[in-house]
């Protein structure tokens, strides 16, 4: 993506909104794209760009869901466009700090730990009526059908001969879709949960003042899924919070999470090497050391 292209568009996005040039410009990298922060005394905005195809549609659907379910701040869309060949997305700048930066004090930590986690235990009460969600917007009360679903393209791509998988992880892989159902199955029987899909505190703000939640960001695949889709992602950023110790704490999953981590965490791997043509073969084989262990 052309940086300086990006910045133009979103300095003309705050142009036509506001009528005057942004004094604060801020472009940041991220996996899935580019976000630049713009602002003007009081007029702030964010915009938000994508590298993958159909990523801002999705995310558009996804903040629109969560700000009907969740009791935090989410941001706001103020504008979906294309230009320059760019699809991108205006929202609102929502104040606070990323809580990968929480301070390391017992009250600041043990509060936004307790909030957030009932922000999620909510989050995950939110079910459907007709069960999983599919790709194609239809639903299914069989979260094997479901999964094949969400992770057949997947598991299709990084078998194909153009994917960057090695021959060995092919073979980890293929192991692990032919055992998909015996590891799912102390799951089956539970209903679905409305996910955001990446919930790790990097995607989170909180209020330096209450050290609440202050926003909830950058949903991935959000859809009525199966909630350990979401708790997975709690161990990924900032493990000495132990965000996701109190939400096991709180809410009991049935035996054989340890497994279903590591499981679900290899799938959504191979999911972001579909979309984005990321690929580290040690981190990967690593992770599989830790299913392996967890499952035997």
């Amino acid at each position: 993506m052309n940086k300086p292209q990006l910045k133009t568009i979103a300095e003309n996005a705050f142009m036509a909104m506001f009528r005057r040039k942004a004094d604060v410009c801020d472009i940041q990298e991220t996996f899935y794209g580019w976000v630049v922060f713009l602002a003007s005394g009081k007029s702030k905005i964010v915009v938000k760009f994508s590298r993958e195809v159909g990523r801002i549609g999705k995310e558009v659907a996804s903040l629109e869901q969560l700000r009907k379910i969740v009791s935090c701040p989410v941001p706001e869309i103020y504008l979906f466009g294309r230009e320059g060949g760019y699809d991108y997305i205006v929202l609102d700048w929502l104040e606070g700090i990323s809580a990968h930066q929480l301070p390391e004090d017992s009250k600041a930590v043990m509060t936004f730990r307790e909030d957030y986690t009932d922000i999620l235990l909510a989050l995950h009460d939110h079910q459907h009526p007709q069960g999983f969600e599919l790709s194609n917007g239809e639903f299914s009360q069989n979260l094997g059908s479901a999964f094949d679903d969400w992770m057949g393209s997947v598991y299709h791509y990084l078998m194909s001969i153009g994917s960057p998988f090695s021959a060995a992880l092919k073979d980890k892989f293929t192991a692990l879709w032919e055992d998909r159902s015996k590891v799912l199955a102390p799951i089956a029987h539970e209903s679905s949960s409305f996910v955001h899909d990446d919930c790790h505190i990097a995607n989170v703000l909180f209020d330096p003042t209450t050290f609440k939640v202050a926003g909830l960001l950058d949903p991935c695949d959000s859809g009525f899924k199966h909630r350990e889709l979401d708790v997975i992602h709690l161990f990924d950023v900032r493990s000495d919070l132990h965000i996701a110790e109190r939400y096991l704490e709180k809410s009991h999953l049935d035996d054989g999470f340890e497994e279903r981590r590591h499981f679900f965490s290899l799938w959504d791997d191979a999911k972001h090497s579909r979309n984005m043509g990321w690929y580290n073969e040690q981190w990967l084989t690593n992770k599989f050391s830790l299913y392996e262990a967890a499952a035997h």
